[in-house]
C-alpha cells in the first residue's frame, strides 16, 4: 500500500521472501521515498525502513480496521473528499446494493447482492448483473463493468468501468424508507472470540419487494463510523 509520500510494506518481507521485486522498493528509496514496515519482528525489510510500527502479532487485522476506520470517517463521513468519493464510485463495489434479510430476533443481516433479475430485468446474464442507485433521479441502475458483461455477446464492448452518465449513490441515507439495526459479527481475542455479535443500524429503502441498502452503508457499520438518525451501539470516539 502506498501513496504520494509513503510505502507501506505490510505482509511481504520482500527482501527475503520476494527477492526478484525487493529492487523496486530499493530504487523508490533512492528517489526519496519513504518507507513504513509493519512487522511484529526485526526482519530483513524492517532495517530498510524509515518507520518500523511493531504491531503485536496477531493484532494486525485491528490495526487494518482502525485505520479504515479514520479513512471512512474523515474523508467520507466528517467530510467529502471529490477524489475519494468519485474512486469509490468508479473502482469499487461500494455503491452497489445488498439485500437485507431479517432474522428471528427482529434484525437484519446482509445477503446478496441485488441483480437485475430481481428487478424482472431480462437481458443477457440478468442474475448476474448487479445494481446501484442512480443519484441523479434516484432510480436504480445497472453499470457497465460487472460480472455480467463478461460472459455472452451483449456484453461485448462493455467489460469496463464507463458509467455512460450514472452517478452511483454511495449511500441510502437521506433517500432511505427505514433505518434498520444488522446483527454484525465481532472479532474479539480472548474468551468472546468467535460466538459474539453486535448491532448496528443502516439506512434501508425496499426496491422491487426487497429491504437493501448499498456495501458502503454496510462497510461504515461494521467498521464502527456512526452518522446521525441510526440505531445501534456506536463507538463514542476513536
Amino acid at each position: 500500500w502506498w501513496d504520494a509520500s509513503y510505502l507501506m510494506l505490510w505482509g511481504s518481507n520482500i527482501p527475503q521472501t520476494r527477492t526478484p521485486d525487493a529492487h523496486f522498493m530499493t530504487e523508490a528509496r533512492y528517489r526519496g521515498q519513504k518507507v513504513v514496515v509493519v512487522s511484529p519482528d526485526y526482519a530483513g525489510h524492517t532495517k530498510f525502513a524509515d518507520h518500523w510500527l511493531p504491531a503485536r502479532a496477531g493484532t494486525d487485522g485491528a490495526l487494518a480496521m482502525a485505520m479504515g476506520h479514520v479513512i471512512l470517517k474523515e474523508f467520507f463521513v466528517d467530510r467529502k473528499v471529490d477524489y475519494f468519493e468519485d474512486y469509490a464510485r468508479r473502482f469499487t463495489d461500494l455503491p452497489f446494493l445488498v439485500t437485507l434479510r431479517e432474522r428471528e430476533d427482529g434484525t437484519y443481516a446482509g445477503d446478496a447482492l441485488l441483480r437485475s433479475s430481481d428487478l424482472g430485468g431480462e437481458e443477457e446474464n440478468a442474475e448476474w448483473r448487479t445494481v446501484v442507485i442512480d443519484s441523479r433521479n434516484g432510480e436504480p441502475a445497472v453499470p457497465n463493468g460487472t460480472i455480467g458483461d463478461r460472459w455472452g455477446e451483449q456484453g461485448k464492448g462493455s467489460w469496463n468501468l464507463d458509467l455512460e452518465g450514472i452517478e452511483p449513490a454511495l449511500t441510502m441515507l437521506g433517500r432511505h424508507d427505514e433505518a434498520v439495526e444488522v446483527t454484525l459479527p465481532r472479532f474479539d481475542g480472548g474468551e468472546t472470540e468467535g460466538g459474539t455479535t453486535m448491532r448496528r443500524g443502516v439506512p434501508a429503502k425496499r426496491i422491487g419487494g426487497r429491504l437493501v441498502t448499498t456495501v458502503f452503508d454496510l462497510a461504515l457499520a461494521q467498521y464502527g463510523v456512526g452518522r446521525d438518525g441510526l440505531p445501534g451501539s456506536w463507538p463514542s470516539g476513536y
